[in-house]
């Protein structure tokens, strides 16, 4: 009977070694894509009517960085060059288009070098993302709609 308790107590604390190094990375992870910069929870659709991936949108200095949510690549899965990028107007996600992750997120579409894809943000880093695009250095070409 203890060889069983033994086994049970081996297991758990397996279990919980697991769940405290898998929060660790994802801890980590995310400071170090931080790196000091606006850091924000965002959708990404790359073609209309697709489904919503989650991810972490970073503000560059002169490029906007998507990273996927889960995962532990420190590497961008889209990167957009600021003076390449260009937003439109944002409009309300509703019905079957609303994220629940994301309550009250607005579709911002934007393109970049002629590639339509669409973000989900929420009111806060959509104002943060319009001023990061309208805040260029001189000498950018800036496409702000």
């Amino acid at each position: 009977m203890p060889s069983a308790l033994v086994t049970t107590e081996i297991v758990i604390g397996a279990l919980v070694l697991v769940v405290v190094v898998i929060l660790g990375v994802t801890f980590a992870r995310r400071r170090y894509i931080a790196r000091g910069l606006p850091l924000t929870l965002c959708g990404l659709r790359t073609a209309p009517g697709a489904r919503w991936r989650l991810g972490l949108i970073r503000f560059g200095d002169n490029a906007l960085e998507w990273h996927t949510l889960g995962g532990v690549s420190l590497r961008p899965a889209h990167l957009w060059q600021r003076q390449e990028l260009l937003i439109d107007a944002p409009r309300p996600l509703v019905g079957d288009e609303a994220i629940p992750l994301l309550p009250g997120a607005l579709l911002v579409p934007a393109r970049e070098l002629g590639q339509p894809f669409q973000l989900a943000l929420q009111g806060p880093a959509y104002t943060a993302l319009r001023s990061w695009q309208e805040a260029a250095p001189p000498g950018y070409n800036v496409n702000v709609a």
